[in-house]
């Protein structure tokens, strides 16, 4: 099913594979109008990303980077309000795909409030309304596509706000990530056979199963990213976790809980890790092989940036191959309407 154009394309009603398969190019031009935002220089104590699910996901991949390249912590915000530590010296990235979030404006106001320099991401709406009445830097990403879809939009453009802010200097990751996503295209897109696709054969043997997906240092974020993908795209219940931290406590229901039968363990590896961890990934690996089917998806690449996005953009494409397997638009997200439709009422 998945080697049919006519298959496939029926069901991909918003071009979801079109928009993995341009993550390089929204990179690139994420990043460009990031640079141009107009936010002015300064050297802020922290950071923070303010946002909610597709928008916020390229916060955590942004903080996650960043640890590795600035002294500068960055932190995630997914609330009506931002944390009490926020302050004037902060840099506040306020991000919402469509503008018009009502947690995300939520945050803008509070961040507001505490005279954070506040640079504002969205194709348009409320958002971009509010940046332009008080005069706020802005950087407006193109329209119609899926929020969750454009996270190379959204990574980039906060890739540029922190190099305009003097923060870091990414261009020789973002140069190799563009690079290995390209390849990467190379074996995952739609057009390539199943068998010599990785991201096809995955999702098959997922698809039937409900995926955990443990991350350790830069993949735990993305760990995050392929459960909420799943969950969207593929219409499939997944979660996310995280090593060391599961071997304190979510490997006893593993082993003891007989419904672990029906989970499968996928561990994204991106060999930064030390011998220390690379004993406990094994060993954790092989305790769960027990139990349940376990998976690994490697990282390309030398650079932190192009690791973590290969594995982004692996885990998009068996996100939606596992939609398409379940005869499912990758692109819907019914439940979600609905639920703002209710809250809208109430």
């Amino acid at each position: 099913m998945l080697d049919s154009k006519d298959a496939v394309k029926p069901l991909d009603r918003k071009n979801m594979f079109g928009a993995i398969e341009e993550m390089p190019k929204q990179l690139i031009e994420g990043h460009r109008r990031g640079k141009m935002s107009g936010l002015p220089r300064f050297s802020p104590k922290d950071v923070f990303v303010c946002g909610m699910g597709g928008s916020a996901i390229g916060g955590d991949l942004l903080a996650a980077w960043l640890s590795l390249s600035s002294e500068v912590p960055c932190w995630v915000s997914r609330s009506y309000s931002v944390p009490a530590h926020m302050s004037k010296d902060s840099l506040v990235i306020v991000a919402s795909y469509s503008g018009n979030t009502e947690e995300t404006l939520s945050m803008f106001e509070d961040a507001r409030k505490k005279r954070a320099k506040i640079v504002a991401i969205s194709t348009g709406g409320q958002l971009a309304e509010m940046s332009q009445s008080y005069d706020v830097p802005f950087a407006r990403l193109p329209t119609g596509m899926m929020p969750r879809a454009s996270v190379g939009y959204m990574f980039g453009a906060m890739l540029g706000v922190l190099e305009r802010s003097g923060i870091a200097s990414p261009d020789k990751q973002l140069e190799e990530t563009v690079r290995i996503l390209s390849k990467m295209l190379s074996y995952c897109k739609q057009s390539v056979s199943t068998g010599d696709n990785p991201a096809k054969m995955l999702a098959h043997e997922l698809h039937l199963a409900v995926p955990v997906v443990v991350g350790y240092g830069i993949s735990s974020p993305v760990a995050r990213r392929w459960a909420n993908q799943l969950n969207e795209n593929g219409k499939s219940l997944a979660f996310a976790s995280e090593i060391p931290e599961m071997d304190h406590n979510e490997i006893v229901g593993w082993m003891r809980d007989a419904r672990s039968k029906g989970f499968a363990a996928v561990f994204l590896e991106h060999g930064r890790g030390n011998s220390a961890m690379d004993k406990r990934l094994a060993a954790t690996k092989e305790m769960l092989g027990r139990v349940a089917p376990v998976y690994t998806a490697e990282a390309i690449g030398l650079s932190p940036m192009a690791k973590m996005f290969s594995l982004v953009m692996m885990g998009d494409f068996v996100s939606a191959y596992t939609g398409i397997l379940r005869n499912e638009d990758p692109s819907s997200n019914d439940p979600i309407d609905e639920l703002k439709a209710t809250l809208s009422k109430k």
